[in-house]
């Protein structure tokens, strides 16, 4: 009779160690610094490494996202609820006036999340799927809420085995309208007024130095002197093999009148060519 006793006992015992288990644990952010854990509509959680630690084949680990206005709804739906607990609230229409303001995805396999691979770098981001309209999509939380979530491990049946503790409260950016931001001189930074300032005075600069060039080649016109930039290069004269004549085509005509000023023959030789 005291066998028998004790063995109850010590059954009843490892039911409530294996339904109370996950009570120990509530979803927190991550620990990344890399990452924005929380904007407008989104939340990046850990994932839930070894926090059911139970027997249980085939079982599924879901996350209830929600406004943690509804977390006493959502408990009592699930303790009274005899249908699939997975379409409780469809994430097309949970935050409609007058909706759940709740639903649950899928996070992954139990075996996916063994006690001995516990780790900080991965995790859950909540709201990957955008505004998405399946059942259990992974959507996006309504803007600047103030949200609550919850793990929940279900069975193949889609019955409800055992569920962790709620999230604190976590309240996401609100969004500032664009016409409130003011934008003054006095909303700016001093290195973001610098850096104004020296890119003005660069740009001043150059224009600057384009009118000067514009106003130097106006003159040049008036005054009635050519700009070429042929007649700027010396190109020295010289002979070639293949022609006898005394013609040269590789002389530069334009400074033709500067015979004077050259006296050695490998610039400009006199007019008699010496012959091949």
């Amino acid at each position: 009779m005291k066998t028998n006793t004790v063995i109850r006992l010590m059954s009843l015992m490892s039911i409530w160690m294996w339904t109370g288990e996950g009570q120990a644990f509530h979803p927190v952010l991550t620990s990344n610094a890399f990452l924005a854990n929380v904007t407008s509509n989104t939340v990046i959680l850990k994932q839930p490494y070894c926090v059911f630690n139970q027997p249980c084949p085939g079982c599924e680990i879901w996350l209830v996202a929600g406004l943690c206005s509804a977390n006493g709804k959502f408990d009592a739906l699930v303790n009274n609820s005899t249908t699939n607990i997975l379409s409780l609230s469809p994430y097309p229409t949970a935050f409609n006036p007058s909706s759940q303001n709740f639903f649950l995805t899928r996070v992954g396999l139990l075996s996916d999340f063994p006690c001995n691979q516990f780790s900080n770098g991965p995790y859950f981001v909540v709201g990957a799927d955008g505004i998405c309209s399946g059942v259990n999509c992974n959507g996006v939380l309504p803007d600047g809420s103030t949200v609550c979530f919850k793990y929940l491990l279900i069975d193949a049946n889609r019955t409800l085995v055992n569920s962790s503790n709620w999230s604190g409260n976590i309240t996401l950016t609100k969004l500032i309208p664009l016409h409130t931001i003011y934008d003054g001189l006095s909303a700016r930074s001093g290195a973001m007024v610098v850096i104004t300032t020296i890119l003005c005075v660069a740009v001043a600069l150059l224009l600057l130095l384009f009118l000067i060039m514009l106003c130097v080649t106006c003159c040049a016109k008036k005054d009635g002197k050519q700009i070429s930039v042929m007649n700027s290069i010396r190109i020295p004269r010289y002979d070639t093999h293949n022609l006898k004549e005394r013609v040269h085509p590789y002389d530069n005509p334009a400074y033709q009148s500067d015979l004077k000023n050259y006296s050695t023959s490998s610039t400009l030789p006199k007019d008699g060519a010496r012959k091949l």
